[in-house]
Order: structure tokens, then sequence, then C-alpha cells
């Protein structure tokens, strides 16, 4: 099976499905329910069990009489009578109060006691009524030891094995000196007696003594270990379900510790959340200082102001941080030790009885001191103490990270800063020189013979790059720029495709390639930026045109479904090697085959698309086959909320001016804000450079290079209205 998106989803057994949704504390509970439920059965079987005894009494008796047997018939049914009558006492006592009886393991003891002490009297009764001391029954008190062992604590089993040893002896005493009359079991009218036989009779009592002791000893001994591995496991498993408990909350810790990065937000998620775990007044962290003389209250949680606000503690003078700062915890229940506590007065003032600091290390490295505080004495343990030094761990890492991420995050804000302000200026003098370049080639400057126009046309190429290349770099840190965000309005794509396919038209038709766009009716808007969505449209098309050569096919298909709008720009062109795909969408990345068509390429644009994408909350996959052609989709979230009447709607913005140019637009308008004389100097200084490197690429005669200098000089003025202003 799948889930949503795909992917193969696990499938769980029942059992652990309950025990997942009824977590460790309730599933422990469940077995503890469930061990009692099985004690109660099996006192619940002992009264089915009983209701075979009468029948069973009434058949044997029956049966002794057809083969010989003569004893009280009259009695022993009463007696079969009697079991039956304190059997259905016992029924309507299970029935009537089973709930009680399942609660706890006391109940279900009683009930086994009065069940083995009324058949111990009926046994002794039937004993009694067929032979006395040498009834054939006497041997029936084995099964009742050992059941007595089994449903009763060791104790009681023995005492109950002590009741038929002095009973069965006092039985035997009181029909030798007729206290108690004799009823011997004639057999065809002769009598089994051992009356007349002392001896006999005191050899078969203490074998008898002694295999009921045996029996109640080695079933008592058995029944102890079972016992006792029972307890052992309650107690491990309350033990497992506090600790599931600790680490339940020690987890959530953590999420809510990585849902941010923000330093200062983790240090107040972490006391606040420790506190409750450790269900303690307090928790504090004190950060060490980058040469470890100082410690800093940089968050605490449940303490009064006094002892955290503006407080700095000199590691030399405290004996008690210095010691920590080691790496050695320190615990106590009484805080009483004032030459160890710099501010112990402020903690006697909080009436805090109990504190316990850990080191917050990272690597074998010292960073700071996690501290609880609680106003009970002596409530720091072992355990409390071991399970604090994992939280510390953890929460050492978490700071620890969220410090190098904010690092990480100035560090690429600085990135982004030099990158644009380095290419705001350089875009400057690049469009002086290409309006000088362009002011050369129109051949304001005199006539061009063919060198000079390839020398002009490789400097107007590069330039031309560099140019592309400044504005890609700015659009790309501009989009990951967090305080640039997308528009929040309606994007009609058959719009923006119409305004894709009339960009593109011309320069497909030129190169002799097939360029379709598709858009069916009904298409649903997104929500996001229209010119954005443009410019990622724009940057996979021109791409897609540039490396699919004459005869190929470029085409894009929107279409919708499963909540989304799929865009699909494909070609035939060149394809993507597969080593190439993984590093796609990095910047300044190019495939090698792209290379050898295009040497001058800026490898940013599908960074963008990649940033347009993810802006939009999208994904975007590529197929490709090299030299089959590539396929890019874009998958977008279709537009959901419902639109007040005076919402903006990119599908009513006309379309007049779009990619149109303005008026004084020109190279280099708008891109420079100082007057274009005031760049000259270095544009020329910069085309010097440029063609001398060009001469590397160029198979020419030496001393041509100076006549590529001599273009840049003037040779005549240029006419009226070309001034630079």
């Amino acid at each position: 099976m799948t889930d949503g998106a795909g992917r193969p989803r696990m499938e769980m057994n029942p059992q652990l499905q309950d025990t997942a949704r009824r977590g460790l504390p309730g599933e422990l509970e469940e077995r503890k329910r469930i061990l009692l439920r099985e004690l109660r059965e099996r006192a619940y079987w002992f009264v089915r069990l009983r209701w075979l005894v009468p029948p069973s009494i009434v058949v044997g008796s029956l049966a002794a009489r057809l083969i010989g047997a003569q004893f009280a018939l009259a009695a022993v049914m009463a007696v079969a009578g009697f079991i039956l009558a304190y059997n259905l006492l016992f029924l309507y006592w299970s029935k009537r109060f089973g709930e009680d009886l399942l609660r706890d393991a006391a109940s279900l003891r009683r009930f086994a006691h009065w069940q083995v002490g009324l058949d111990y009297a009926a046994m002794f009764l039937l004993i009694h009524f067929t032979g006395g001391v040498a009834s054939p029954l006497t041997f029936f008190f084995i099964f009742h030891i050992i059941f007595a062992s089994i449903l009763l604590p060791s104790r009681s089993a023995y005492g109950f094995s002590a009741l038929v040893v002095v009973g069965m002896g006092l039985v035997a005493l009181g029909e030798l000196t007729g206290w108690i009359p004799h009823r011997p079991i004639l057999f065809h009218g002769r009598a089994v007696d051992l009356l007349d036989q002392p001896f006999h009779l005191l050899a078969a009592w203490g074998f008898f003594s002694a295999t009921v002791c045996i029996t109640a000893f080695a079933t008592s001994s058995i029944m102890r270990m079972v016992r006792k591995r029972i307890d052992n496991l309650v107690e491990l498993s309350e033990k497992v379900s506090d600790l599931n408990d600790r680490f339940t909350t020690l987890y959530n810790v953590i999420q809510a510790i990585g849902s941010t990065q923000k330093f200062d937000v983790v240090l107040q998620t972490v006391v606040r959340e420790l506190a409750s775990v450790m269900e303690v007044k307090g928790i504090s962290v004190k950060l060490l200082s980058e040469d470890g003389r100082y410690l800093r209250y940089a968050a605490a949680h449940g303490l009064p102001e006094s002892i955290f606000r503006s407080r700095v503690v000199e590691v030399e003078k405290s004996p008690l941080n210095r010691r920590i700062v080691e790496g050695e915890p320190f615990v106590t229940g009484q805080v009483t030790q004032r030459e160890m506590f710099q501010f112990g007065e402020d903690l006697a003032a909080a009436n805090l009885q109990s504190v316990l600091f850990v080191p917050l290390t990272v690597e074998e490295r010292v960073i700071g001191i996690l501290g609880a505080y609680c106003v009970r004495p002596d409530r720091f343990g072992a355990e409390e103490v071991e399970f604090f030094r994992l939280a510390a761990g953890l929460v050492a890492i978490a700071l620890e990270n969220a410090r190098a991420y904010e690092a990480i995050e100035s560090l690429v804000k600085e990135r982004a800063w030099f990158t644009m302000r380095v290419a705001h200026n350089l875009r400057a003098p690049l469009a002086a020189m290409q309006s000088i370049l362009d002011a050369v080639r129109g051949g304001y400057l005199g006539e061009l013979n063919d060198q000079q126009s390839e020398y002009l046309r490789r400097l107007h190429r590069r330039v031309s790059t560099m140019l592309a290349m400044i504005s890609e770099l700015m659009a790309l840190a501009k989009s990951r720029s967090e305080k640039i965000r997308v528009a929040e309005e309606p994007v009609d794509l058959a719009v923006v495709a119409g305004r894709v396919d009339r960009t593109f038209r011309d320069e497909a038709v030129q190169k002799g390639i097939e360029f379709k766009v598709t858009v069916p009716e009904g298409l649903p808007a997104i929500r996001g930026d229209a010119a954005m969505i443009e410019q990622m449209l724009e940057n996979l098309v021109s791409n897609s045109i540039k490396y699919t050569p004459k005869g190929g096919k470029v085409c894009v298909t929107f279409s919708s479904g499963a909540g989304n709008v799929r865009i699909e720009v494909g070609d035939t062109g060149i394809g993507i090697p597969k080593a190439d795909l993984p590093n796609l969408f990095k910047e300044f990345y190019r495939a090698e085959n792209a290379k050898a068509i295009e040497a001058h390429g800026t490898g940013l644009g599908l960074p963008i698309v990649k940033e347009i994408v993810d802006k939009h909350g999208g994904r975007i996959v590529v197929q490709s086959e090299e030299g089959l052609g590539t396929i890019f989709v874009v998958f977008l979230p279709v537009d959901r909320r419902p639109r007040d009447n005076g919402e903006s709607d990119s599908r009513l913005q006309p379309e007049a001016g779009r990619g149109e140019p303005k008026e004084g637009a020109g190279p280099g308008n708008g891109m420079c804000k100082k007057p274009l004389a005031r760049s000259t100097a270095a544009a020329v200084e910069f085309v010097r450079r440029l063609v001398e490197a060009e001469k590397q690429d160029c198979r020419t005669a030496p001393g041509r290079g100076s006549r590529a200098r001599a273009i840049l000089a003037p040779k005549r003025r240029l006419p009226a209205g070309c001034g630079t202003g």
C-alpha cells in the first residue's frame, strides 16, 4: 500500500497499533489488568471445577456401594450438598462483586482463602465419614495443597499444609482415644481399619505429612520464584513507564527546540519545557564566555529576577561553578554551603532547598551550565541527575546548532549583501562599455575592418554575458532575501503563457524550431507573483530554445489536477547527461554538453527557477536523456482562497506596456544612476583589458593588438544628438 504521496506505507501489527495508540503507560496498566484478570479467571476456574465435585461424590459413592463398600452414605451425600451450596455462594459472590475482585490482588486472595478453607472443611468431613485416617480420600489433600500454593502466598500455603498435617493428626488421635467416633469403611462385611495397629497408623500419618510438606514446599518455591519475577516485572514496568514519560517529554522538548533556529528562542524553550519535565521550581542556563572566565545567565524560568538579572559569575571566585565547568555535576538537598554560592542569600530568600547543576558539553567542550531548582529538600536523586545530564547534552547540542545557524545566517546575509553590492557596482561600468561598444560597432568612430568587427563582436558578447550574469545574480539574491515576499495575488496562467508565447515566437521561428504553447480552457489560477512566474517560464523556455537544434520542437503545456497546476516545458534538444542531473540546480553549474554549444553561459537560470518554485510552495522535477531531449515539470498549488471583489487579479491587468521599451530606453538605461560620461574612463580601461584577453583567443598576426586598441581612440566627433549627456 502507498500513502498520499505515492510512498510505500508500512503496515503495523494490530497489537502494535493498540500499543502505539495507548502509549507505554497505558499499555503497562493494561498488562497489569490482564494479570489480575488471569488471577480472577484462575479463581473462577476453581468455582467451575467444583461443580464436578458433588456429582463425582455421588457417582463414586454409588460405585463403591456396587462393589461392596459400606460407609455413611447419607452423611457423604450431605457433604456433597454442602459443597454444592457454598459453590453457589461463591458463584453469586463472583457475579455480584466481579469488578471489585478485579481491582486488586488482595480481594482475589480473600476470595481464594474462603474457597480453600471451605474445601478443607469439606475434605475433613468426607475423610471422617469414609474411614478417618484410613480413608482413601486423604490423598486428595495433595491437590488442595497445590491449588493453595498457586492461588495464595507461600505463608498461606504453608499454613494450609500445616492445617492438613495437624488436622489429620488430631483425627487419628481423636479416633484412637475415642474423642471422635470412628466410622470405618466395610468391604464385604470386613472393616478396613488402622486403629488396631497404632504403629502403622503413625507411619501412614508420618508419610502423609511428609508428602504434604514436600508438595507445599516444592509448589510454593516455584510459585515464589514466579511471583518474584512478576513483582520484578511490575517494578521494572513502572520504572520503564516513568522513563518513558520523561523521554516522551524530553522528545517534545527536542521537537520544540528543533522547530526554531533562533538562539534566544531555543534558550527560552529549553528552560520552560525542562521546568515542566522535571517538575521543579525553576531552570537556568548560564553560558561560558569565550575566554572561560565568566558565566552569564542567558535564560531562566520560574526564578526571581534577583537571581539571574544582570548577574555575571566569575568562575575563579566560585568554587562551585569552577567544579561544574571542569565537568563535574553538583547536587545538594540543602542549600547551606554559603561559601560555594555567590548568590546563596537570594536562593534562601526564594525558599529554594535543592539545586542540581550539570555542565553543558559539546564534543568535550563545556559551553555553560544547566541548573534546576526546587523548593523541596533532597529533591534530586541519582536517576534525576542522570536524566538531567542526558537532557543537558541534548540542550547543549541544540544551543550550539542554533548558534551555528545564526552564524551561517549572518554569513549568508553578508554574502548576499556583498553580491548585490559588487553586482551593482559592476553593472554601471559594464553598461557604459556596452554603450561605447554599440557606438563603435555602429560606425560612429569610423569604418571598421573585418578584424576590428570580430574583436568588437567578441567583446560585446563577453560584456553582454557579464551583464546577464550580474542581472541573474541580483535576481537570485533578491529572491533569496527574507525581506522579499511573494505577492499574494491570483495569477492567470493563460495570460502569462500568452506573453511567453509572444516573447519567444520570433526567436524560435528564426532558429527553425517548432514552438508550441498549450493552455486548456478553465485552467485554475494560482496564487503568487505573476512577474516571478513569467521569469521562471522565460528561463526554462530560453534554455530549451538555446539547446534545441534546427528542426527540433519546444512545447509548453499547462494542465491541472489533484489541487495543482502542472506546467511542462519539453524539448527535443541535446538533453542532459545523467551525471549532471544531481547538480542541475546548483549556482554557476552547467552541463558539459551545454558548455560545448554555448561557452559563455551564467549557470544561474535554473537556480532562479528553483527559488521561484520553492517560494510558491511548488516542486520541480526533471526528466532527460542525453541526445533525445529534456522535460521540466513544475507543480504549483491551485489558488483556493475566496477572492474579494476589490482584490486585484492579474487576468484583468492590461497587457499594454509589457515588454515594450519606454521612452528614453537604451543600453544601460535604468541600470546606472550616475551619468554615463563619469564611467567612460573606467569603461575604456576595462575594454582595453578585454582586448588584451581577447588576443589570447584569436590567432592574429603580431601587432594587431595595437590596432585593436586604436579603435578606442576618438577619430571624429559624435554626430549631434548622440552625446552621453
